[in-house]
């Protein structure tokens, strides 16, 4: 089974909120709609990070947080 790393920064308007490490049984695509850390957001960027297995990850966050 495939595993995708992500190197993740979560964003509010211009604002880093929050980042980490992030790995995932499914590929995420831009357009996706996402939630990680309890934040939900759409994704606005998947890209290579030079010499490094995991890919960098720019999610856009909406709200503050989601219901469980």
């Amino acid at each position: 089974m495939q595993v995708f790393d992500y190197r993740y920064e979560l964003r509010r308007g211009d604002e880093v909120v929050a980042s980490g490490h992030l790995t995932r049984e499914q590929r995420v695509e831009v357009g996706d709609r996402i939630v990680v850390g309890g934040s939900a957001g759409i994704v606005r960027t998947v890209e290579p990070v030079l010499g490094e297995r995991e890919l960098r990850l720019v999610v856009q966050v909406w709200r503050e947080g989601v219901d469980s």
